[in-house]
């Protein structure tokens, strides 16, 4: 995963701290969100909820700093000073270097790279550069992952990741900027194998689906499961995503992408992909 600049980590304290869920969307909260799919935009503001916040946190916490340090805490450090908040000396000047993939396995599959088999414990991941892993992969099929935690966590997801295949490889979908290299993407179009995607259960989440290279399908729960967690679902979010996305989606070419879309049409909610992480009892679960 990416690094941090003091300027992002001032932004997610300020954010993961404040009661509110309505943030005045400046240059860096919505280079956040656009990176890590977090958070939407509601005219000029972005919008984080409870679950977002929940993500945000982690991420602090995966680059060593506690959520509940002062945002000011940052301010005028030199790099010796800054690692006595967190790990990374750079988070004391610019952010580091963009434009890598994340990528793993399912639980108990080798990391089939270079001839080798790598096997990964849970909740690890191998951060690679995807010109240089492309061609030494050796995988019959990819399971794209729109959000972090679900990437990160992917042992603890309550679906059937059966239709992916038996030993997938697992890619995080990272950067959604417009404005840098989607290099996820850019990995998935030199692979050769059929793609599934697990994205979230709202229009954005099945525009991210449509566009993806050689798409066989969905990972999803049952109509029937779905329909009846989609009445808890998030009408405001469907509705914000709705313009960007429902005419692309209407026309989509993939049953299953028409299936699903229907279906969330009906109900008029949005359901995060999160939604289906199985609780775990974790240090970093137990503030909000």
């Amino acid at each position: 995963m990416s690094g941090l600049s003091k300027t992002q980590v001032r932004a997610l304290l300020r954010v993961v701290q404040s009661p509110e869920t309505l943030f005045k969307a400046s240059q860096v909260l919505r280079e956040i969100s656009e990176d890590y799919h977090l958070g939407y935009p509601k005219g000029a503001s972005l919008v984080f909820e409870i679950e977002d916040k929940r993500q945000l946190r982690a991420l602090l916490q995966a680059e060593g700093i506690d959520p509940q340090t002062d945002p000011s805490a940052w301010d005028g450090l030199s790099r010796a000073a800054a690692l006595r908040l967190g790990p990374n000396e750079k988070l004391a000047r610019t952010p580091v270097k963009r434009g890598r993939v994340a990528i793993k396995t399912l639980v108990g599959q080798p990391l089939r790279l270079a001839g080798d088999r790598l096997r990964l414990p849970p909740g690890c991941h191998l951060d690679v550069e995807a010109a240089t892993v492309a061609t030494l992969l050796d995988h019959r099929t990819v399971l794209l992952v729109e959000n972090w935690e679900c990437f990160e966590r992917i042992h603890d997801v309550d679906l059937d990741l059966a239709p992916a295949g038996e030993n997938p490889l697992v890619v995080w979908r990272g950067d959604a900027s417009r404005t840098r290299p989607d290099h996820a993407l850019a990995l998935l179009e030199a692979l050769d194998g059929p793609v599934w995607a697990f994205v979230d259960y709202d229009p954005a989440g099945l525009l991210i689906a449509v566009r993806l290279p050689r798409l066989a399908g969905l990972i999803a729960p049952s109509p029937e499961r779905l329909e009846a967690d989609l009445a808890r679902g998030l009408a405001e979010r469907y509705r914000d995503q709705l313009p960007q996305s429902g005419a692309v989606l209407d026309a989509s070419e993939y049953e299953s992408i028409r299936r699903l879309w229907a279906l969330i049409q009906r109900h008029g909610r949005a359901l995060p992909q999160e939604y289906y992480l199985r609780e775990t009892v974790s240090c970093d679960r137990g503030s909000n």
